[in-house]
């Protein structure tokens, strides 16, 4: 989950931003970000009825243009991929 601070909700000191930081840390698994780049692709997949896979592939030959969409499309990809190769799925 992104941290998003406010005028009333910015830390004070640099000590409260570790504090918010190491907690926002102790939130998040390697499992659950794995999950929600699955969720990622999956709703572009459906968007644009089109797998990942062969989005990725014809996005590399320059066949899907450069907009900004499918730059994320492409780059969750990339994540899902090192994700996957790395196993980074086991917390």
């Amino acid at each position: 989950m992104p941290i998003k601070f406010t005028a009333q909700t910015m830390p004070q000191s640099g000590e409260e931003l570790i504090e918010v930081l190491h907690n926002t840390l102790e939130q998040t698994s390697p499992r659950k970000d794995f999950i929600q780049v699955v969720r990622d692709l999956t709703r572009y997949e459906s968007q644009y009825e089109l797998e990942s896979q062969e989005f990725f592939a014809r996005f590399q030959r320059g066949e899907m243009g450069d907009r900004i969409e499918f730059m994320r499309w492409a780059n969750k990809y990339e994540i899902y991929q090192e994700m996957k190769a790395n196993m980074v799925i086991d917390s």
